[in-house]
């Protein structure tokens, strides 16, 4: 108890609650790594700024432009920013270049004039004079010129020009774009969110309506969730859990909650575990909790029962193991709930027993009765045998159906849909309904100089064929090409050098990087349909034209790490829910004595992971990470209550029986309990779980019947004086 103490003690104010994006994403995949370097290029994802209002064009009027342009330099000095790219920043350098190109008219003119070459200055006026006077239909550039600003953003009519189209999505919405450094942890997000929204309300924009979104806003709501949902998804577990004890009747009244003792204990031993690890806890930390209250109660109630101690060894052993099997998947949120269940279980256990060894024995007035042994004596009516056998078959084909259909649900890996429920994905949705899209794809070129002539032609080839092709599914943000649009198609190396200086790095840092190695094509899309995504994505890929000679060009992105994530699961399907199944039998086969009840057990699990299945295939539902492994999640169940119902059968032990019926409640008990969370993927994980549990439970209760019961006695039962066992003190 005092090594439980200092490890709680030391543990678990270490405990961290994580919900980066990188939880959601295949740790050491190609596609995170090239994301990795995305961001340390370019900054991360980015900071969404929506700001919309009632009345058109007035967020870009002469009175509301110059603060816009002062909130876009505020948010680009806020701590942990890359890059901020918006509307009144881009106007600005606009203004800024055909001021400087007046400027050399100007001073080109001027020089003519007073040296006298009176041909050359003609020529120069009918060159130049009715070309600035065609270009400049709105009067003077600037940004209280809101003519000018009109010609700029809609051309000759109303509608936003395409490359001004990220910027201003319609007449009465902005959008500012902020990037933050790489590698921003949980409690920086939350502070880079804080910021920006206090940023946002400190200036006089005009707007009616701000949204604030984006991956690390998302990333700070959801950890902030997280945090308060655990602590009360715990007590309500706890709650539930011990409703359960009490109401069934399973001994002493007083005594019902002391299981308490060793699963909260174990719980708390597994939290500081996570904090002794030194890495933040995924969400897969907001779903275990319950869990492992749901599952922990029950082992001290199963080792109460000291004639079948090594049963209860083999059975939690087992469970252990078919939710270590989840440490094996791709996603480390996937991993940290694995990773959870199966430490919890090892502690509910090693609590429990060695509670069991500092419990003194005591005298108890109140005989129990000790089941007799009967040899083994079919007693069952026919009639019913068949009807049970046919019962059997018919839970066999439905599983056998579920596996079969396996590959056929589709699988949702999209990391906006793991936040339903959230008020920020309410606002994500909104920002993507006005924009028209949600995600990034980035095409990224690295090579001695991107802004060489041949890395600007690439440039210009890559974007002009993504957008021929795929511009009805994707646009682009930001690239090499706009950022220098304005000095025309054939600019000079001087000149291209001239407007990188003249550039401020967080307008030119969005595209191009400091020491010009690596250049970015940012393309906006939608992440409905992840399927279709990937073809996109590997459409984009294939359009790309070849890389200059030294440069290489490659694609990344979310989608593309989402996709890559989709792939991975879905193609260990079978492998993610076969290995938790046979991982389970293996433990059983080695544990028990009688090998047949690992066989028993193996069979079970088979057939309520496959019924599993087929209930999500019939109900249309789709398969997230999480449910994707219900081979685990019910192998663990289906294996434990095959071997005791077959043992409580076959030997005829009625509390071992009823125990198990007791388990059951108290799975659904803990398990319900995720039904409150508020996000979407953890209430499925929780309805997942309880339909598991029930399916476990049917299959087992059919598997039990192929064991021949015994012949109820004949004569009274022996009564002993008993003495205080584990299930009278209720450990």
């Amino acid at each position: 108890m005092l090594i439980a103490a200092a490890w709680i003690g030391v543990g678990l104010p270490r405990l961290q609650v994580g919900s980066g994006v990188d939880s959601y994403l295949p740790a050491s995949d190609a596609s995170v790594t090239a994301l990795k370097t995305m961001a340390n290029s370019f900054g991360g994802d980015p900071v969404v700024v929506m700001l919309e209002s009632t009345k058109a064009d007035s967020l870009l009027d002469e009175n509301h432009l110059p603060n816009l342009l002062h909130l876009e330099g505020l948010l680009a000095a806020l701590p942990d920013v890359a890059v901020t790219y918006g509307p009144a920043t881009t106007l600005n350098q606009t203004v800024l270049r055909i001021k400087e190109m007046l400027a050399n008219l100007s001073g080109e003119r001027d020089a003519l004039s007073e040296a006298g070459k009176t041909a050359e200055l003609k020529s120069f006026n009918e060159r130049y004079g009715s070309l600035v006077v065609r270009s400049l239909p709105g009067g003077l550039p600037t940004l209280r010129n809101p003519t000018f600003v009109a010609r700029v953003l809609y051309g000759a009519g109303t509608v936003v020009r395409p490359s001004w189209s990220q910027f201003v999505p319609s007449h009465r919405a902005v959008v500012i774009y902020v990037r933050p450094r790489n590698g921003l942890d949980q409690k920086s997000a939350e502070a880079l969110t804080d910021n920006v929204v206090r940023a946002v309300r400190s200036v006089d924009t005009g707007a009616s309506r701000v949204t604030v979104t984006g991956a690390p806003a998302v990333t700070a709501e959801l950890g902030s969730t997280a945090r308060s949902e655990l602590p009360k998804l715990g007590l309500a577990a706890l709650a539930a859990v011990a409703l359960v004890l009490l109401i069934f009747p399973w001994t002493r009244r007083s005594r019902r909650l002391a299981p308490m003792v060793p699963m909260t204990l174990a719980t708390l031993l597994t939290l500081a575990t996570f904090g002794l690890r030194g890495t933040p806890v995924s969400l897969g930390a907001v779903a275990f909790l319950p869990v492992i209250l749901g599952v922990g109660s029950y082992y001290p109630v199963y080792l109460a029962q000291r004639e079948h101690r090594r049963l209860v060894l083999a059975v939690a052993g087992a469970a252990a193991a078919a939710f270590a099997t989840l440490t094996f998947s791709p996603l480390p949120f996937v991993r940290d709930l694995g990773t959870a269940i199966a430490l919890g279980i090892g502690f509910v256990v090693l609590v429990s027993l060695v509670l069991s060894l500092v419990v003194t024995p005591a005298a108890s007035p109140h005989p129990v009765v000790v089941p007799q042994r009967y040899p083994d004596v079919e007693v069952t009516k026919p009639g019913r045998r068949e009807i049970r056998k046919a019962g059997f078959a018919l839970l066999a084909v439905l599983a056998c159906i579920g596996w079969v259909v396996l590959p056929k649900i589709p699988i949702q890996t999209d990391p906006q849909r793991l936040i339903a429920g959230l008020p920020g994905f309410d606002q994500a949705t909104h920002v993507e309904d006005v924009l028209g899209f949600s995600g990034e794809v980035d095409v990224i070129l690295h090579g001695p100089d991107v802004l060489s002539p041949a890395g600007r032609t690439w440039f210009r080839q890559a974007e002009n064929g993504i957008v021929l092709q795929y511009g009805n599914r994707v646009r682009p943000l930001v690239s090499p090409t706009d950022l220098l649009s304005f000095l025309g198609t054939s600019p000079t190396p001087g000149q291209v050098d001239a407007a990188m200086e003249l550039l401020p790095s967080y307008v030119s840092g969005a595209a191009v990087t400091s020491d010009r190695t690596r250049g970015v094509i940012s393309l906006g899309g939608d992440w409905q349909a992840l399927n279709d995504k990937t073809d996109v994505i590997a459409g984009i890929e294939h359009r790309l034209p070849p890389a200059p000679p030294g440069y290489t060009a490659s694609v990344t992105g979310l989608p593309v790490a989402a996709a890559r994530g989709y792939d991975l699961v879905s193609s260990s399907r079978y492998a993610a829910n076969i290995l938790g199944v046979l991982a389970a039998a293996g433990v059983l086969a080695v544990a028990l004595r009688r090998r047949r009840d690992a066989l028993l057990a193996l069979l079970s699990a088979a057939i309520a992971t496959g019924l599993g299945v087929f209930t999500i295939w019939l109900t249309g539902t789709a398969l997230n990470p999480l449910t994707l492994a219900l081979g685990p999640l019910t192998a663990a169940a289906g294996c434990e209550f095959a071997v005791l119902l077959v043992t409580a059968r076959r030997t005829g032990d009625e509390s071992l029986r009823r125990s198990v019926y007791l388990a059951s409640s108290l799975s659904v008990a803990g398990y319900g309990v995720l039904l409150l969370s508020g996000l979407e993927v953890v209430r499925q994980f929780g309805m997942t779980l309880v339909g598991a549990v029930a399916l476990a439970l049917l299959s087992a209760t059919a598997v039990a019947q192929l064991v021949r019961p015994v012949r109820p006695p004949t004569e009274p039962a022996v009564e002993m004086e008993a003495v205080r066992s584990l299930e009278e003190v209720g450990v």
